[in-house]
């Protein structure tokens, strides 16, 4: 998930920036240092609990997990990070036998008792066994929920006792020795070697987590993983500043370099990653343009600033600003919760209803002012990035207000009391809510959403809060409607059909839709290898989703990076999103200033 605000004032983003600038100011030293944005807070440093984009970027910077991607390599090549060799994968798909690298050790943390603490199997095998403790309540858990063999059991007792037993053996998940371990599944999984580079698959120790954890079981403030840096906590502001430092205690690794050039420069080059939280849009691209920010996701409020079209205004490349465009692996969309009295359910009048909304909401415009031209309009679940999407399937609902006004009347949505606003059948209150942010942007989509059901009769109300409080009341189904993004980590398409699986309902299927037969279909398709087959899978599942109206499948976006010319050996990655042990920084050019 991702998240882009952008200031509701110009005065009130430039006394932020204003601020930062001087933070930053007073922050020089003669360490190399990267300083990055990110447009929302952090929420947990736990790889086990991470189902946000800020969180994730994190945590990926303090733990390993057992693969990474090459850097370079295009198309996007998996190798390994902790481990000595490539998975072993059986003939089947089913067994995968991994061996970690010896040598490897963790950050330096009382819990080790003043020893240095090397990775060994059994910290994967505990890692991956916290996915599934019911007490943290991972959003994750469906990485492996319903695939080891004998998870099941383990979790099902843990339901029952209260605590998840770390002792017990999982026959589908264990330590071979002490660098080996074994992942059995019940059925092929083609493409989980992917989600092997993620943070949440980073190795943990027990020690660690067992004395910092809380009553979840979640060790949320206190990181310490096998990875290039460190929590510096004593610089860390909740909400507003992360700080992370070189590990002195991480392993002997060169840069990556293009076309297999071999480097001697060890990783981390930087000794410092600045990350601060800039809401508004505005200050994050004043902090860049003034030099203070080394690269930034240009958000989408600010493309006019920086862009003519697609292309970097040449007063920006003449300073040697460099310029990276590109399609995200990612899913924008809206959302009816099923289980909602107003418009959930799977009566033929509620299903018009949602298909009402979404015939009248007028996308073209939100696409122009809102994502200025930035993305593509989505036809179904399953991203073009992305293996499984079908190029010829296109299931959005066109832009038809008539169409929209029929079909409620239709069905029973009529004005009854004469205000302009249709009731619901029966005459009964109707009034569509839906939840929002508060920032500038989302009131520039609340005010489209309010002219386009304006006029098709639906009264529409808003629900503000703040990004963290909505997030949760989602992942709970105590929204009516909303709007968030799901952005891969690799090339599987399999996450985006997973939102909408009901054994996920609470975890990543806010729409609380459960259908046996899009169940049936999804475990179908992860049986099946990258092909024809499991693409036509992928496409019945889109048209499930498009047949009940479950969701709206709004945009997939283009991403508009741009760095500093200081910044070297930076490139961006299709799925990798924090290269940062590779980058450098030429400290002697940081004092140019863009206009």
């Amino acid at each position: 998930m991702i998240v882009r605000r952008f200031a509701p004032f110009v005065m009130a983003a430039f006394a932020t920036w204003v601020g930062l600038a001087g933070t930053l100011h007073a922050q020089t030293s003669t360490l190399k240092t990267l300083r990055i944005s990110m447009n929302a807070a952090e929420s947990t440093f736990d790889p086990a609990a991470i189902d946000d984009v800020p969180s994730s970027d994190i945590a990926r910077m303090i733990f390993d997990p057992p693969l990474e991607y090459d850097y370079h390599a295009r198309p996007a090549k998996l190798r390994p990070a902790t481990l000595s060799a490539m998975p072993e994968v059986s003939a089947d798909g089913r067994t995968f036998t991994l061996s970690v690298k010896p040598g490897i050790y963790f950050q330096d943390d009382p819990a080790f008792g003043g020893k240095p603490r090397e990775l060994i199997a059994a910290d994967y095998v505990y890692s991956i066994k916290r996915l599934a403790d019911p007490k943290i309540a991972s959003p994750n858990y469906y990485l492996i929920e319903n695939k080891l063999v004998g998870l099941k059991a383990a979790r099902a007792a843990a339901e029952k006792t209260g605590a998840f037993d770390y002792d017990g053996e999982i026959a589908g998940l264990k330590a071979l020795d002490r660098y080996r371990f074994q992942m059995v599944f019940e059925k092929p999984q083609y493409e989980f070697l992917y989600d092997l580079t993620s943070a949440t698959f980073g190795a943990v120790a027990r020690e660690v987590i067992e004395k910092y954890r809380d009553e979840r079981n979640r060790a949320r403030e206190h990181p310490v993983g096998t990875g290039p840096f460190v929590l510096a906590k004593s610089e860390w502001k909740r909400s507003n500043r992360v700080v992370l430092t070189k590990s002195p205690t991480y392993r002997e690794e060169f840069v990556s370099l293009p076309n297999g050039e071999k480097s001697t420069q060890r990783t981390p080059v930087v000794d410092r990653i600045e990350w601060s939280v800039i809401e508004e849009s505005l200050a994050a691209v004043l902090a860049f343009q003034s030099g203070q920010l080394d690269m930034l996701d240009v958000p989408l409020s600010m493309h006019e600033r920086l862009f003519d079209g697609s292309k970097l205004k040449a007063e920006f490349g003449g300073l040697g600003i460099k310029h990276v465009r590109s399609l995200e692996p990612i899913l924008v969309f809206g959302y009816f919760n099923m289980n909602d009295p107003v418009v959930g359910g799977t009566s033929i009048e509620k299903n018009a209803l949602r298909r009402a909304i979404l015939l009248g909401f007028d996308a073209a415009r939100e696409l122009d002012s809102v994502y200025k031209g930035q993305a593509i309009l989505a036809e179904q679940l399953i991203p073009p990035t992305q293996t499984g999407h079908a190029p010829s399937l296109k299931l959005r609902p066109p832009y038809d207000p008539a169409l929209a006004r029929a079909l409620l009347d239709r069905y029973g949505y009529k004005d009854c009391d004469g205000d302009g606003y249709r009731e619901a059948p029966g005459c009964k209150p109707l009034t569509y809510t839906r939840a929002s942010v508060t920032n500038s942007r989302a009131r520039d989509q609340d005010e489209i959403w309010k002219k386009s059901m304006d006029a098709i009769g639906i009264r529409i109300e808003f629900f503000k809060q703040k990004w963290p409080d909505l997030l949760e009341m989602s992942r709970t189904g105590k929204l009516q409607s909303w709007g968030w993004s799901w952005i891969a980590s690799g090339p599987s398409g399999d996450g985006f059909a997973s939102l909408l699986v009901s054994r996920n309902i609470n975890a990543i299927n806010d729409m609380q839709f459960s259908d046996p037969e899009y169940d049936r279909i999804y475990d179908l398709a992860q049986t099946k290898p990258l092909g024809e087959e499991r693409t036509k899978l992928y496409a019945a599942l889109s048209k499930i989703a498009a047949a009940n109206t479950v969701m709206s499948f709004g945009y997939h976006t283009y991403s508009n990076v741009v760095s500093q010319p200081w910044l070297k050996n930076y490139e961006r990655h299709p799925f990798w999103r924090t290269p940062w042990k590779y980058v450098d920084i030429d400290e002697s050019k940081r004092s140019v200033k863009a206009p």
